[in-house]
């Protein structure tokens, strides 16, 4: 998965946000060899595909990165509207994104049980996630991605009564502006019914990108 995420910060970019989003959330449910071996080629294939100047879009296409709530399945709706406009997707700094393979571990040292659920709860504690305060290395992971993958914009993302989120996205948009990253923020749900007015929002904000 993080040679996939390496992929993506390519240009032009060769593979969408959308299919990235869905190889992270089939990662939840996915048998792990099959998903090692399946994620395996895909990572080969965008290799092969950067190295052929191959991209989904255009050069020059503007990139977005993504950061907030996971995304399970079946929700793509970010992803379409935004990859609907000429514009891209290129990072999701969630837990169906950059966090899922955050923490690594060289070798996994434990003899015991307790041993081994203290590295799993060491794991967890190492997620920058917003039900955490205070929260400073989240903020120092999305402008690490932003510089990294070279966006041109962020679009803070919160499903709809996760308060965590929606209290830290109004600090993190006054932060992510002053260092020079439009920003927009964004509190929807599974639903189509507001499609029309996130469209119109995240319209506004490529067009000022």
């Amino acid at each position: 998965m993080r040679r996939v995420y390496e992929a993506r910060k390519a240009e032009p970019v060769p593979i969408s946000g959308k299919d990235a989003l869905l190889m992270s959330q089939v990662a939840f449910y996915d048998d792990p060899d099959r998903q090692i071996e399946m994620i395996g080629k895909l990572a080969d294939e965008l290799e092969l595909r950067i190295k052929d100047g191959l991209g989904v879009v255009e050069q020059g296409t503007k990139r977005v990165l993504v950061s907030g709530t996971p995304m399970a399945i079946p929700n793509w709706k970010i992803h379409h509207l935004v990859e609907t406009k000429n514009a891209i997707i290129v990072a999701e700094e969630t837990c169906t994104g950059t966090r899922y393979f955050q923490s690594e571990y060289d070798e996994i040292k434990g003899e015991t049980v307790d041993d081994l659920l203290n590295i799993i709860a060491d794991r967890y504690l190492g997620i920058n996630c917003a039900c955490f305060t205070p929260n400073d290395e989240r903020m120092e992971d999305i402008l690490q991605l932003a510089r990294e993958y070279k966006v041109d914009g962020v679009i803070l993302y919160t499903l709809n009564f996760c308060q965590p989120y929606d209290i830290e996205a109004i600090s993190l948009e006054k932060k992510l502006k002053k260092m020079g990253f439009p920003t927009l923020s964004l509190t929807t749900n599974y639903s189509s019914e507001d499609n029309e007015q996130i469209n119109t929002r995240i319209e506004a904000f490529l067009e000022m990108l």
